[in-house]
C-alpha cells in the first residue's frame, strides 16, 4: 500500500510538472502576444501622429498628449524640433532611423540623452525628409504596455482547474488499473490453488486404484494356495480398478484439453442422434443387466458443429452415471430439438435421483454423493470428474447446462449446445 501510495504521488507530481510546463509554455506565448498586440497599438497611434504631421505641418498638427516632434533630412540632419534642442545634431545613428525604410516605420523604447528620460520612438519617411514622433515613456504607457494581470491569474487558475480534473481522471484510471491488476493477481492465485487442489484430489483418486490393483495383483502372484473362485474374484476387481483408473485418467485427460488448449480441438458436423445411439450401444448390456430401458427421441435429422469425442463424452457420462447410481428397472430418456442457433438437449432417467442440497456440487471435480452407488458399482464409484467432463464440453460448446429433480422420480439435465 505504501508503495502504491509512493507511485499515486509521483503521478501527481509527474502530472503537474507536465501541466505546468504547458501551462508555463502558453502563458509566455500568451503574454509576449498580448504585449505584441499593444505594441502594434501603440505603433499605429504614433504613426497617426506622423500623418496628421506630414498633412497639417509640425507647426498646426495639436495632439491630446505630450508628443515630442522631429523632422529630420535624409542622412539623418535635424531640421526641426519641438523641444527645440541642438538641431544641428546628428541622428543618423538613432535606432529607429536606422530601422526606417522607405514605406516601412522604425520603431524603439530608448532612453533620451537629450531629454533625460524615456521616450517611445516613431519615425517614418515622407517625402526626402523623416518625421520622427516621440511619446514619454512613463507610468500610464508602461503600465499599457505591461501584460495584463488577469491573464496570469486566468492561467494559474485553468491550470489548477486542467490539475486537478486530470489528476482525478488520472487517478481514478489508475484505481482501475489497480484493480483489473489486483483481479488477476486474484486470479492467477485462485487457478494456482485450483491446479493445486486439482493435483492432489489426482493423487488422491489415483492412489485408491492403484493400490488396489497392486493388493490384488500382488495376492495372485504371492499366494500359491489361493483356490480358483478367489483368484477369479480378485482378477475380476483388478481388472474393475483398471478400468476405473483408464476412466479417471481419460476424464483427466478431457478436463485439462478442455480448460487448457480449447483452440486445439477441431470441430466438425455431427449427427447428434447417431452419437446418442452409439454411446447407447457402447452402455447396452450393462443397462441390460439392470434392467434399464433407453429411448432415443433425438431427431434423426439433428446436426450440429462440434467436437466428436466431447459431444461423446457429455452422453457417455450422463448414461454412465444413471448406470452406476439411478438404480434397476428405470428408463433414461433423451430428446433435442432446435431452437434458433442452438439446440436444446434434455436427458433424465427415472431413477433415485440425488439430495435436493447437493444438486449444485454434482458438478464439481472429484466430488461424489456419499454412499451414492449401486451394487453392480461397488468396486467402481467413479473418478467424481464425469459430470465436470460434461460441464465443460457444454461450456466449449458455447451452452449451458443444469440439474433438477422430477416430481416423477429421477434426475434431469437440461443443457444447449451451440450449431455453429
Amino acid at each position: 500500500m505504501k508503495r502504491n501510495r509512493s507511485f499515486r504521488q509521483y503521478l501527481l507530481i509527474y502530472l503537474a510538472a507536465v501541466v505546468g510546463v504547458f501551462a508555463l509554455a502558453a502563458s509566455i506565448y500568451e503574454l509576449r502576444n498580448e504585449r505584441n498586440y499593444k505594441k502594434v497599438i501603440l505603433q499605429t497611434r504614433l504613426e497617426g501622429y506622423a500623418d496628421r504631421v506630414a498633412l497639417l505641418g509640425a507647426e498646426n498638427a495639436s495632439f491630446a498628449e505630450e508628443v515630442r516632434i522631429t523632422i529630420l533630412e535624409a542622412d539623418g540632419t535635424v531640421v526641426y524640433d519641438s523641444d527645440e534642442p541642438d538641431l544641428a545634431s546628428d541622428h543618423s545613428t538613432r535606432p529607429e532611423i536606422v530601422a526606417c525604410s522607405e514605406g516601412n516605420p522604425g520603431w524603439a523604447i530608448r532612453h533620451s540623452q537629450t531629454e533625460g528620460r524615456d521616450y517611445c520612438y516613431l519615425a517614418k519617411k515622407n517625402g526626402d525628409c523623416i518625421i520622427r514622433v516621440a511619446v514619454p515613456y512613463e507610468v500610464d504607457l508602461k503600465h499599457f504596455l505591461r501584460p495584463n494581470t488577469i491573464y496570469i491569474v486566468l492561467g494559474v487558475l485553468m491550470l489548477l482547474a486542467v490539475l486537478f480534473i486530470l489528476g482525478r481522471a488520472m487517478l481514478r484510471s489508475y484505481k482501475s488499473l489497480e484493480d483489473a491488476l489486483e483481479d488477476v493477481e486474484n486470479e492467477k492465485q485462485t487457478n494456482k490453488r485450483l491446479k493445486r487442489e486439482m493435483t492432489h484430489n489426482i493423487a488422491h483418486e489415483l492412489r485408491t486404484p492403484v493400490s488396489s490393483l497392486r493388493g490384488y495383483l500382488e495376492a495372485l502372484v504371492e499366494c500359491d494356495d489361493i483356490d480358483e473362485d478367489r483368484k477369479k474374484l480378485f482378477t475380476q476387481r483388478a481388472y474393475l480398478q483398471s478400468l476405473r483408473l483408464s476412466d479417471l485418467l481419460r476424464d483427466i485427460g478431457l478436463v485439462t484439453k478442455i480448460e487448457e488448449s480449447p483452440e486445439q480441438i477441431k470441430k466438425e458436423r455431427l449427427s447428434l442422434y447417431d452419437i446418442v445411439s452409439d454411446v447407447l450401444d457402447e452402455f447396452s448390456e450393462k443397462m441390460q443387466a439392470r434392467g434399464i430401458a433407453a429411448r432415443n427421441d433425438v431427431p434423426d435429422d439433428l446436426e450440429i458443429d462440434g467436437s466428436p469425442s466431447l459431444v461423446y463424452a457429455i452422453f457417455r457420462n450422463l448414461v454412465e452415471n444413471s448406470c452406476k447410481y439411478a438404480g434397476k428397472n428405470v428408463t433414461v430418456v433423451i430428446s433435442a430439438e432446435k431452437a434458433g442457433d442452438e439446440v436444446q438437449v434434455r436427458y433424465y432417467d427415472t431413477g433415485t435421483g440425488v439430495p435436493e442440497d447437493m444438486l449444485d456440487r454434482i458438478f464439481e471435480r472429484f466430488y461424489r454423493i456419499p454412499g451414492k452407488s449401486s451394487e453392480d458399482y461397488r468396486d467402481d464409484v467413479g473418478s467424481g470428474l464425469g459430470l465436470s467432463v460434461v460441464r465443460n464440453a457444454v461450456a466449449f460448446h458455447g451452452g449451458t447446462i443444469k440439474a433438477a429433480l422430477r416430481k416423477e422420480g429421477g434426475l434431469e439435465f437440461d443443457f444447449s449446445l451451440s450449431e455453429n
